[in-house]
């Protein structure tokens, strides 16, 4: 019985993370065009149908009718179904590997927000070489959030942790900026991440530099003109960081003694 409930409460989260997946979808759609995506009802672009709530339906929906809007049949975009399965499984993978809601609530609450938005905005640069203000914006309010709370509650980062941190990596980002080995809003994501991450950045952008490398020495070698846009590899980065970043600390510190 307890096992039922278990998996039931991680279909749950993953079903969450979908909902933010599916509403983030809506957000990178209309906020270019300057559309309400607030008050507005979902609805077919081609079309207008509106959709009903059994249309909503993060993942289930977009498998069932195979793709396509009910009315007028008019393809729907992988993006929606890809950002929806990352969305949900990234919030799965917090649930579990912060071992529920059981110890630390808050840095789940966080984490279910924070991954969404490191989905849409891999999303976004890889669509448009670029990183949206309101995904840093984000990230920068839940790094104030975790700062405060530091202060109050247990937390691996104390309230000055998450200040360094802020400026650890990107101080070094913006002199590579300078040069034009990388764009601003690289520097604008590693600092917001910073201040949510403390210490535990600097482990987050070693990961999304070796990742990154990897990726990019291996596209370099099939293809000969490649555009490699780095914010998918900070955003990874920055979820093992949040996830792991500390322990990866103690580990390292381990073997210097």
């Amino acid at each position: 019985m307890e096992f039922i409930i278990y998996v039931l409460i991680c279909f749950m989260i993953f079903m969450l993370g979908g909902c933010f997946g599916s509403f983030f979808n809506v957000v990178l759609y209309r906020l270019p065009k300057k559309e309400e995506f607030i008050k507005t009802r979902s609805h077919c672009p081609e079309c207008g149908h509106v959709l009903k709530w059994y249309e909503l339906i993060p993942v289930f929906s977009y498998i069932i009718q195979r793709g396509r809007c009910r009315k007028c049949m008019t393809h729907i975009k992988a993006q929606y179904l890809i950002m929806e399965l990352l969305c949900g499984g990234g919030n799965l993978w917090a649930f579990l590997a912060l071992g529920g809601l059981q110890s630390r609530p808050y840095e789940a609450i966080i984490a279910f927000i924070l991954f969404p938005v490191l989905v849409s905005l891999s999303a976004e640069d890889i669509k448009k070489t670029e990183i949206p203000y309101w995904c840093t914006g984000t990230i920068a309010v839940l790094g104030i959030i975790a700062t405060v709370l530091s202060i109050f509650l247990p937390s691996d980062a104390l309230w000055y942790e998450h200040l360094i941190g802020m400026f650890i990596i990107s101080v070094p980002f913006t002199v590579f900026t300078l040069l034009g080995a990388m764009g601003g809003g690289d520097v604008q994501l590693v600092a917001a991440a910073g201040l949510l991450l403390g210490f535990a950045i600097v482990p987050s952008v070693l990961i999304a530099l070796v990742v990154g490398s990897v990726f990019g020495i291996t596209v370099k070698l099939t293809k000969k003109r490649a555009t490699i846009c780095f914010g998918p590899f900070l955003a990874l980065g920055i979820a093992a960081g949040y996830l792991y970043g500390y322990k990866l600390i103690q580990v390292y510190s381990g073997f210097l003694g």
